[in-house]
């Protein structure tokens, strides 16, 4: 009964670690109905209303802060994914830009994915340890 006690204990302390583990940082914003600043959230996108301005971000803010990312340009009606690759401190660039209508994907709501997993594994573990105190009470009962 110890070593279900011990799986349950690590299967729980696994569970909240997951969520600090895997968020990091590489999706970036940048609009073209926004004139200036921003943070390069969805939010809050950068302004990348031309050529220059969207050199400037790429060159700037995620090759030389965030060495790399994936960026989404806004649209009116569309967005552009582009894909920027650090090779070296003298070589960032966007290596892939793809056009879609519509909005881009992953702008619902604000939950991130390893909220979830970490979430639904301690609910997995928090069903293990009721069923083990279930089973516990009722072999104490019949005995």
């Amino acid at each position: 009964m110890k070593k279900y006690r011990i799986i349950a204990v690590l299967a729980i302390m696994i569970a909240l670690l997951i969520p600090g583990a895997v968020n990091a940082a590489g999706t970036f914003y940048c609009s073209t109905s926004v004139a200036v600043g921003g943070t390069g959230t969805l939010t809050d996108p950068w302004a990348c209303s031309d050529a220059a301005q969207l050199q400037s971000v790429v060159d700037d803010q995620i090759c030389d802060v965030y060495s790399g990312g994936d960026l989404y340009q806004i649209f009116p009606a569309s967005y552009r994914y582009h894909v920027i690759t650090w090779y070296s401190v003298d070589d960032c660039r966007i290596t892939a830009s793809y056009d879609y209508a519509g909005y881009p994907p992953s702008t619902g709501v604000e939950i991130g994915t390893p909220y979830i997993v970490g979430g639904v594994a301690l609910l997995g573990a928090g069903l293990v340890a009721a069923g083990l105190l279930i089973r516990r009470k009722r072999a104490t009962a019949a005995v």
